[in-house]
């Protein structure tokens, strides 16, 4: 057996692509690019809902991700317009774990026509990725990836709507410890290895078959490969669907689970998803919810998206879509911990044939639920907390909307706390914070509402429950 210093270095040319290509129709080539003359360079009017979301880098603790670390984060909320681009750079993303260090990343969405094709494209792309390494006492191995490019795409051509993601890397390298013994590694580990043949004082580099290779063992195995001392490497995912009335494109490159030091962190790197449907004779929902927002420090720490469930930008004609994250928690600084969280949509869109409605219709409703929200420092329980936002527009109007709200109990301490009245705030005991229900913003495209809030005054911390959106836009 030797013992040294180990490094898996893997070429692979850019234009190699490691993605797999799913698709119901024929993708164009580079469709709605900015060097593509036919694609749209200024907003037009569609007949389709768009929506894209990516970014660089996203750190999730047990569904719960800290939003103020998602990098470089490139949004197109729903849209029926093409020729809209979201472009979002970063010089350097340093998420909360010096273990972890990203450099410059760019993300990308756009909507696009070419020709008689419609679509939507996302695009991330970050330069350098370094894990582990030697921070203070303490030293692990360390990976490094460079030149990762993740794409998604979803579009419509005369032959139904399809879907193509994947992504592409330039190199990834792993440097084990010096005492590391090779033969006792995991075997998945080793055959990452294996075909790593040409040693140069102690580095191993490997060919471009060799790359494909090493690519081939992250894609066959079934769960991640444990890197010890570190923690464990996966591919994401590549995935779509698409059918007669929509179709989503989703791909992301690496989860790495960081377990070295004093926190242990799940980290997505170059995440691209994007979503098309239609008809949308009347405009796109923005509509959805989520069971928690959470800020600490007047701000400077924001956590939620809890496992986030949006309406469909064209609506889901008309059927309820259910969505359930069984459990959630959030650590620091004040623990809380969500129990049976619920979500749920619905929204269509068609043409009133009679009546004083007659004309082209858009209506829905999102809701949230919560069946049990606690906070064990404050002795803090709610039980069945909900949100509902109902939306509906007649072509060129107003939006008309209509919320409303749920809550269970409350008990600090197994004491029993006065349930508030919609827009009504009750007091903590001792004075400790207080509860507000059902906080409405409500304007020209519709409503968004909040079951509760929570502050705790001692800890400076702002706890928002069951936020639901019922909005719908024309463009």
């Amino acid at each position: 057996m030797r013992t040294t210093q180990r490094r898996l270095a893997a070429a692979v040319g850019l234009g190699m692509s490691a993605a797999l290509v799913l698709s119901t129709a024929a993708a164009p080539a580079q469709a709605g690019s900015s060097s593509d003359p036919r694609a749209a360079t200024a907003d037009q009017l569609t007949d389709f809902g768009y929506r894209g979301d990516v970014y660089g880098v996203k750190l999730v603790t047990d569904s719960v991700e800290a939003l103020d670390l998602k990098d470089a984060h490139a949004q197109q909320l729903c849209t029926r317009s093409a020729g809209k681009v979201v472009e979002q750079q970063s010089a350097v993303s340093v998420p909360d774990n010096p273990l972890i260090r990203v450099s410059a990343s760019t993300s990308r969405t756009e909507t696009y026509v070419d020709g008689d094709t419609h679509g939507v494209r996302g695009t991330n792309t970050i330069g350098d990725i370094s894990i582990g390494g030697t921070v203070g006492p303490l030293t692990t191995p360390r990976l490094v990836i460079k030149g990762l490019q993740t794409t998604a795409n979803a579009f419509h051509t005369p032959r139904g709507y399809g879907h193509d993601e994947g992504f592409t890397f330039a190199s990834i390298s792993l440097e084990l410890l010096d005492d590391t013994v090779v033969e006792q590694l995991p075997p998945e580990l080793q055959q990452l290895l294996a075909p790593l043949d040409q040693v140069t004082d102690t580095v191993f580099t490997g060919t471009q078959q060799a790359a494909q290779q090493v690519f081939q063992v992250l894609s066959d195995v079934t769960k991640p490969i444990v890197i010890p001392g570190l923690g464990t490497i996966a591919l994401g995912y590549e995935n779509g669907r698409a059918n007669s009335h929509n179709a989503q494109s989703q791909a992301s490159a690496l989860r790495i689970e960081v377990t070295a030091g004093e926190r242990r962190q799940l980290v997505e790197l170059g995440t691209a998803r994007v979503r098309m449907g239609g008809p949308a004779p009347v405009g796109v929902f923005r509509s959805g919810g989520t069971a928690m927002d959470y800020q600490a420090l007047q701000g400077a720490l924001t956590f939620g998206n809890v496992e986030h469930k949006a309406l469909p930008c064209q609506g889901t004609r008309g059927k309820t879509q259910t969505y359930q994250v069984p459990h959630a928690t959030q650590l620091v600084p004040v623990p809380v911990v969500l129990e049976g969280v619920t979500y749920q949509v619905n929204g269509d869109q068609f043409r009133a044939k009679s009546g004083a409605k007659r004309g082209k219709v858009a209506k829905g409703w999102s809701r949230t639920a919560i069946r049990s929200v606690s906070i064990p420092t404050a002795q803090l329980v709610i039980t069945d907390v909900s949100s509902r936002a109902a939306m509906r527009q007649k072509a060129g109007k107003r939006v008309g909307s209509k919320v409303s709200t749920g809550v269970g109990s409350i008990t600090v301490a197994g004491q029993s706390v006065p349930v508030p009245a919609p827009g009504e705030v009750v007091e903590l005991p001792g004075g400790a914070g207080e509860i507000q229900r059902q906080l409405v913003d409500t304007g020209y495209r519709g409503s968004q509402v909040i079951g509760l809030r929570i502050k705790l005054y001692s800890d400076a911390v702002v706890i928002d429950l069951a936020r639901t959106a019922g909005r719908i836009y024309g463009s």
